[in-house]
């Protein structure tokens, strides 16, 4: 009852404020919000047709109602992707953060982001769980679009490595090496090279898991691929030495991966992503209270 209330109490102000015609008249209501002509006007073109001034209300609405939705979800960006972000804003424009922060426009800089962001955060708490899968048919039709496309696959490898970082003495050098061919052997005999890797490597970067990610081949550095070249899953290295570090790697995994058909697959499920979530906004459209006037326009 209140909520008919409120509506009632908003055309009453609609219609007093469309006695003078100002430019910052009401245009819009969506529930209990207000879009008033200044919020479009900066859009607008001079020769913008009333059906092109509506699309942009129309759009205006979609805003709010998302806008709305963030408020009653309490969707609010952590203050350290906030952070993230306006640091790319100044590193764009050519400023340090002290000397964005200090223009001022700034407040309208931070603002603008917040709600980009919370945007952003709806959209992936509408879409996050959904189980999208492509079909066959599907991934077929858009190869079908690119017959230029060659199918060129990147290999791809999963590796664990033990490390050991030497001084550049001839005598350091040499005992490094053969520290490390003799963890080869023992390994080969059976030892467990997750165990030697924590006892012996001074590597980090793979310390908790042991296991890289899969690792593109072709962009690790010349002397890491012709120490790994002819290696097969399971087989270890010689023991090869780049910069201060000397390594044995062990081949965890291969792969081959067709790059272009892993984009062409993100890029369907992002359009499916963008679809569910246009239709969700219809959705809390038609469940919303909304009134145009589109005689101010």
């Amino acid at each position: 009852m209140i909520f008919k209330m409120n509506k009632t109490l908003l055309l009453i102000c609609v219609f007093s404020f469309n006695i003078f015609a100002i430019p910052n008249s009401i245009v819009a209501i969506v529930n209990d919000d207000l879009i008033t002509f200044d919020q479009i006007s900066i859009d607008i073109k001079p020769n913008y047709t009333k059906a092109q001034k509506l699309t942009l209300v129309n759009q205006q609405i979609d805003l709010i109602l998302q806008l709305q939705k963030i408020k009653q979800l309490s969707i609010v960006p952590k203050e350290n992707v906030i952070n993230s972000m306006l640091g790319n804003i100044a590193l764009n424009n050519d400023l340090s953060l002290i000397q964005l922060q200090s223009l001022p426009q700034f407040d309208k800089v931070i603002n603008h982001v917040k709600q980009n962001l919370s945007l952003e955060g709806l959209k992936h708490f509408i879409i996050e769980n959904l189980n999208i899968e492509l079909t066959d048919v599907e991934i077929s039709k858009q190869l079908s679009k690119t017959p230029n496309h060659l199918n060129k696959l990147e290999k791809q490898i999963r590796i664990a490595q033990i490390t050991i970082n030497s001084t550049n003495q001839v005598d350091s050098n040499r005992l490094i090496k053969d520290r490390l061919i003799d963890l080869s052997e023992k390994i080969n005999k059976g030892d467990s090279f997750s165990i030697l890797k924590k006892i012996y490597s001074q590597d980090n970067f793979y310390k908790n898991d042991s296991e890289s990610i899969w690792l593109n081949l072709s962009k690790l550095p010349k002397a890491f691929q012709q120490s790994l070249k002819g290696l097969l899953v399971g087989e270890i290295s010689q023991p090869f030495k780049i910069g201060q570090v000397w390594r044995i790697v062990k081949i965890i995994d291969k792969r081959s991966v067709d790059n272009y058909l892993v984009e062409l697959k993100a890029k369907l499920i992002r359009q499916k992503e963008d679809t569910y979530f246009y239709n969700w906004v219809k959705k809390i459209r038609k469940e919303a209270y909304i009134k145009i006037f589109d005689n101010k326009l």
